[in-house]
């Protein structure tokens, strides 16, 4: 099996199978994108313990399956960060996450979670 395989298996599954799927109670952090191209949406949540690193996340929304799966990737990913670490994520850690390429597209479809996730890292900072 190729590569390419494996990470296509991997979205397919994140997609049909998201984790951190849902809603958080009272979330410190919440924050919703959309893309109006193809009608993805996602919203993402998140609770920070005493040392502001994730302790909780979540995210909920509706569109394709690479906003979907990679919305579950990026979750996965951010638990026990602190808020640092969230503010240093970068386009290329969610593509590397997602492992194939995408064409332009579908690049927006990638990285509407880490948009919701990096606005809603600003609008955190202003409280």
């Amino acid at each position: 099996m190729r590569t390419s395989d494996l990470y296509r298996e991997e979205i397919i599954d994140h997609a049909k199978n998201p984790r951190n799927f849902g809603k958080i109670s009272q979330p410190d952090l919440e924050h919703k994108e959309n893309n109006p191209l193809c009608g993805d949406e996602i919203e993402i949540q998140l609770k920070f313990d005493h040392k502001k690193c994730v302790y909780q996340v979540a995210f909920h929304g509706e569109g394709c399956s690479i906003s979907q799966a990679a919305a579950s990737m990026l979750t996965e990913k951010i638990k026990g960060k602190s808020l640092s670490e969230l503010e240093k994520l970068s386009s290329q850690d969610v593509l590397d996450l997602i492992g194939t390429p995408l064409t332009p597209a579908r690049l927006k479809c990638a990285l509407l979670a880490l948009e919701a996730l990096k606005k809603g890292l600003k609008d955190f900072s202003k409280q």
